[in-house]
């Protein structure tokens, strides 16, 4: 009898517990979409600017800034700013040699750009249908306040997205991908810090792309918000 209580309360505490999950689940996908449609429409107000850090082996290569906004038609505009490169190559087939490395790293980089791009901000109807699939992940960072949650094939077949959240505040606290570029076996990870805007609109203020196969590290930074395009 005994064992029987046992097994008993046993089966009630994961039933508890599962729909506990199932309930901070729901709510903190709920902040996810609300938060994504929201300030997707309210960025299009916006302009400000973007910087990207370009790092290789450490070292700092380049710096870049960029002046965004919406147009009219709704697509995102970027136009440069002003940018530094931090080394020249020198002449001769040395230089030739360090040229053509640095337009193959060129490359890699604007696909690392795109890359970022197509994850930010992520598509609510796309982690809604991965969450509806029965996929997605739930973990507990603070109880009842603080939860991430983990859409797995976001993108492209093994890739996976992760979202924190504040509860509490009803906000996005920030974001994590785990995918690749052009090699599936050469991991390209980078983690976004989302911050809020006075009117409650969020935004990726500082985004960290690390492809340790490449030694490349790229930082990009959105700062200088103002309302209008600034044109």
């Amino acid at each position: 009898m005994k064992k029987l209580y046992l097994f008993l309360c046993l089966a009630l505490i994961a039933s508890a517990v599962k729909v506990s999950a199932q309930a901070d689940m729901k709510e903190t996908m709920s902040v996810i979409k609300t938060s994504l449609v929201q300030s997707k429409a309210n960025m299009r107000q916006y302009s400000w600017v973007e910087t990207t850090k370009t790092w290789i082996k450490d070292e700092l290569k380049s710096t870049k800034q960029n002046q965004c906004y919406y147009s009219v038609d709704g697509k995102l505009t970027k136009i440069a700013t002003g940018g530094t490169d931090q080394q020249k190559a020198p002449g001769g087939i040395k230089g030739k040699i360090i040229a053509n490395k640095k337009e193959d790293m060129a490359e890699y980089i604007a696909k690392s750009m795109d890359k970022i791009n197509a994850y930010l901000p992520p598509d609510a109807d796309k982690v809604q249908q991965i969450y509806e699939s029965g996929k997605v992940g739930i973990q507990i960072i603070e109880p009842g306040k603080k939860f991430k949650l983990s859409f797995p094939d976001y993108l492209q077949k093994g890739d996976l997205l992760s979202i924190s959240v504040d509860l509490a505040g009803k906000k996005l606290m920030a974001i994590s991908v785990n995918t690749y570029i052009d090699n599936p076996s050469e991991k390209v990870l980078f983690d976004v810090t989302y911050n809020t805007l006075p009117d409650g609109t969020q935004y990726a203020a500082q985004t960290v792309l690390a492809a340790q196969a490449k030694n490349l590290k790229l930082v990009v930074e959105e700062s200088g918000f103002k309302k209008g395009s600034g044109q």
